[in-house]
């Protein structure tokens, strides 16, 4: 395991990325879906780390944020408190995954949410904290954005601390406010609009060699 404050270059598999929940035992893990990074374009409604963590019957994980505005008015419709069988996620397309279908529990509505970014705060919209079954915690909003900072989830009354990893759907914005409080950072390698391999996107149009695709693409 790599001590606080380090990271993790290599992309793991899904698979690979949540048996390292089965070791966690002190602070979190953080997991980060880099291929559903909104700052890089990606929709942050893909379900394919979601879908695992649900079929794993993983427990006490925390994932957001999923940009999806039906589900957010659906909660609002229900209220907090609420019980509620929800749809999540898999809306914008193939890169999004299909969607998954969960019962949870409204636990809190925020309108106008926001998020440290820097020495800048940033909007989220109205983000919603859901509870599912073995301690899955799901954020929604309807902002689409990437996760900063863990003052997205604070902000809501979840305790990061209590959970064995927190899935952030970011590329790297999140390493600054996430290391100090969580035990390792793991880079996970998933479908998605941008995918961290760069070797396998599958250009239609652009056929010139390029690295790292290809290893010296300026050979004659």
């Amino acid at each position: 395991m790599a001590a606080a404050g380090s990271v993790r270059t290599k992309n793991l598999a899904i698979a690979q990325a949540l048996a390292q929940l089965e070791k966690q035992k002190t602070k979190p893990l953080v997991l980060t879906n880099v291929a559903d990074n909104a700052g890089g374009g990606a929709s942050s409604d893909s379900t394919f780390i979601l879908r695992s963590l649900v079929e794993g019957r993983h427990k006490d994980v925390l994932i957001g944020y999923f940009w999806d505005p039906l589900a957010v008015w659906i909660c609002e419709e229900a209220g907090e408190g609420a019980s509620i069988d929800l749809r999540i996620g898999g809306k914008c397309g193939l890169t999004s995954g299909d969607p998954v279908d969960l019962k949870v529990t409204v636990k809190r509505i925020l309108l106008k949410a926001q998020q440290v970014f820097g020495s800048s705060l940033v909007n989220m919209g109205t983000t919603v904290w859901l509870a599912a079954d073995k301690g899955l915690d799901i954020v929604l909003n309807n902002n689409r954005c990437q996760v900063f900072h863990p003052s997205g989830f604070e902000q809501l009354g979840i305790d990061i601390g209590s959970k064995r990893a927190v899935v952030v759907k970011s590329m790297q914005h999140f390493y600054a406010g996430f290391a100090p409080i969580v035990s390792e950072v793991i880079y996970v390698s998933c479908p998605g609009a941008v995918v961290p391999d760069f070797a396998t996107i599958p250009y239609c149009n652009f056929t010139a060699p390029y690295w790292p695709k290809v290893s010296n693409p300026f050979e004659a």
